[in-house]
């Protein structure tokens, strides 16, 4: 009988290691999902600073306006790295899951927060900005400069949409981490 309970007692320590363990590799996994929206704020600003200095060269707006774009792109990609370096410090496999769930908490809280407050923040002035210096004071004579505004209105909505959608899969490949760790 003892050796039955023993026996019972090792295969049920043995599945809860290979639960686990199984559960680590599919936070492992998720975590991808977060590093790739890192990695596309990082695109998207380098494609920004190559492209904004080529049209003031092609006097599309100012230099002022170019710098300023520069300095508000410089400060989302270092947020963008200052909010994901802790979850790139984790290390799925050895970290006890309370740490795993409060650096994933405040990773998504952190998110939401950007949207929310910052995003709204920087976008509002800069649209306005760009629409002054592409529409009204680059219109070409006998253009109505509402419809010069157009074209910005309509890349400032396809760029907010793949930006949400970033966004959402971070937030979301984090509480489903939450999740798991939750269930356990």
């Amino acid at each position: 009988m003892r050796q039955q309970m023993a026996a019972l007692k090792g295969q049920l320590d043995k599945q809860e290691i290979v639960s686990d363990h199984l559960i680590r590799k599919i936070m492992k996994m998720r975590t991808k999902d977060i590093k790739s929206t890192k990695n596309m704020c990082i695109f998207a600003a380098i494609i920004g600073f190559i492209m904004f200095p080529l049209n003031s060269i092609a006097h599309s707006w100012s230099w002022a306006f170019t710098i300023a774009t520069g300095a508000m792109l410089l400060f989302c990609v270092i947020a963008t790295i200052y909010i994901h370096r802790p979850v790139e410090k984790l290390n799925y496999m050895t970290s006890d899951l309370a740490t795993v769930a409060r650096v994933m908490a405040h990773f998504k809280k952190q998110y939401d927060n950007w949207l929310n407050y910052v995003t709204p923040a920087l976008i509002i002035p800069w649209l306005g900005w760009a629409c002054y210096e592409f529409a009204w004071k680059n219109c070409p004579e006998g253009l109505n400069p509402l419809w010069m505004t157009l074209p910005i209105i309509i890349g400032a909505a396809i760029g907010g949409a793949i930006g949400y959608y970033y966004h959402c899969k971070a937030v979301n490949a984090a509480k489903d981490i939450l999740e798991q760790i939750e269930e356990q």
